[in-house]
């Protein structure tokens, strides 16, 4: 009876490890040559030379609020490209939007936004206060304890506040400013008008960083093959007046992931000239 017990408890383990597997598909990052590395001027020809199997648009997201079935280009429309450089331990950005009302001049979080949560490591897990696993410590214990430090969250303001570019979701705050990430912008419309945005950047992943600065901070090592944890969210609203956002454009398919690396999608560093 013990050895049956046991034996169904293997099938058990095995089918849960069956259904439990994460997608092994993975996205691309291309690899700039040396001498092409991106100018952040917000000049996208810097990015021609990246193969159209590179981009990812809105197609490949989806509105996971419920507030849209498929996407409607002529209400949002996004292209990224992503890249690296080799002996940089850096990922550039390329983002181009289409929105057919920009919202943005609000103080408050409800504008819209480029949310971009990296993992540089790819060790997964969960890693803002929200989700911190431990519930005998205060929310700001967890946000300077845990907050930030394996995975990073930036809600990139499409366009700029006031001069300032994102919000980094953490007290690592040092990790918006140069030489960790760099900006440039390109748009002509005002708030509630449509029009289009270009948004080139580039961000430095962690593999730990503290809240004290990049001395006890560890960078992550980008190197050709390397596969890193990478996901993106669009966040639409079509009003400046506090109402509900339009949409929530996720290339995860877990809402969640903006606190949960391993929610994110696989994204692999390519070779050059691959």
């Amino acid at each position: 009876m013990r050895t049956s017990i046991g034996y169904f408890i293997i099938w058990c383990m095995s089918i849960c490890s069956v259904t439990g597997q994460t997608d092994t598909s993975f996205f691309k990052v291309y690899c700039f040559p040396a001498d092409k590395v991106p100018v952040i001027d917000g000049d996208t020809r810097d990015w021609d030379i990246v193969p159209q199997s590179y981009v990812l648009g809105i197609d490949q997201m989806t509105e996971d609020e419920g507030k849209h079935n498929k996407p409607d280009k002529e209400n949002l429309d996004i292209s990224v490209k992503v890249g690296w450089v080799e002996g940089q331990n850096r990922l550039y950005f390329l983002y181009e939007a289409y929105d057919n009302y920009w919202s943005f001049s609000r103080d408050d979080l409800m504008v819209d936004i480029f949310e971009v949560v990296v993992d540089g490591d790819r060790s997964g897990g969960p890693f803002i206060d929200k989700f911190y696993p431990f519930k005998d410590i205060s929310k700001e214990d967890a946000w300077n304890l845990f907050h930030g430090r394996q995975a990073q969250n930036y809600h990139i303001y499409t366009p700029p506040k006031r001069g300032d570019w994102c919000m980094y979701w953490g007290p690592q705050q040092w990790l918006k400013e140069k030489p960790f990430s760099n900006y440039s912008y390109k748009y002509n419309f005002k708030e509630g008008e449509s029009g289009k945005l270009t948004l080139e950047f580039y961000i430095t992943p962690f593999d730990y960083a503290s809240p004290d600065g990049v001395e006890y901070s560890v960078e992550s090592k980008l190197c050709a093959d390397k596969l890193i944890g990478l996901c993106w969210a669009v966040i639409d609203y079509d009003n400046n007046e506090g109402k509900p956002k339009d949409g929530f454009w996720n290339l995860s398919r877990h809402h969640t992931m903006y606190g949960n690396a391993s929610e994110l999608r696989t994204f692999k560093l390519m070779p050059i000239g691959k």
